[in-house]
């Protein structure tokens, strides 16, 4: 589900998630979802679109996901956004969104810390990286498991979760997709 309630590839209508009328109001439809969730065992909902937008990581956005996350508390569900790799390069807090540079690093345990403070309970981060046209790791000439450690460093003390989601398509050979 993206920021203005569209959903890629939806074939439903609109995102459920009126971001835009949150926190002030709280659709009780997001109470039905819950419940409806919870009884087919599930425990943990990724709000936002995996073509990411950081939108999701400014303070008054902050405050909408913690909207939906109470109502999702009292049935056992934790919620998660899905976060652009360079976050905080793409929303003009550091130059660049390089796992080593120190800034970046503070700026994800920062974040992080904001987001757990408004939201106890908070999932984690689902990270889709250097695919589509995606930002990732590979930018910066690192491994996979180089940048997700970074991302994954901040959550670490409170719990939080990242899920990866990373298929890199080959250079060499475009035509060729089990290779890919």
């Amino acid at each position: 589900d993206n920021p203005d309630r569209s959903v890629e590839r939806g074939y439903a209508g609109q995102s459920i998630w009126d971001f835009w009328r949150l926190p002030g109001y709280v659709d009780p439809r997001y109470r039905d979802y819950a419940r409806a969730d919870a009884s087919v065992g599930v425990n943990g909902v990724v709000l936002n679109n995996v073509s990411a937008s950081s939108v999701y990581l400014r303070p008054r956005w902050i405050a909408k996901v913690a909207a939906i996350a109470a109502v999702m508390r009292p049935y056992g569900i934790r919620v998660y956004l899905s976060v652009l790799f360079n976050s905080p390069q793409d929303l003009g807090e550091t130059k660049t969104g390089d796992p080593r540079d120190p800034a970046v690093q503070a700026w994800w345990h920062a974040k992080v810390d904001e987001i757990y403070r408004a939201i106890p309970d908070f999932g984690g981060f689902l990270v889709k990286a250097d695919s589509e046209g995606q930002p990732g790791p590979r930018d910066y000439h690192l491994t996979q498991a180089q940048g997700a450690n970074m991302i994954a460093g901040a959550l670490a003390p409170h719990g939080g979760v990242l899920m990866w989601r990373a298929f890199v398509y080959a250079t060499g050979n475009a035509q060729d997709r089990v290779r890919q």
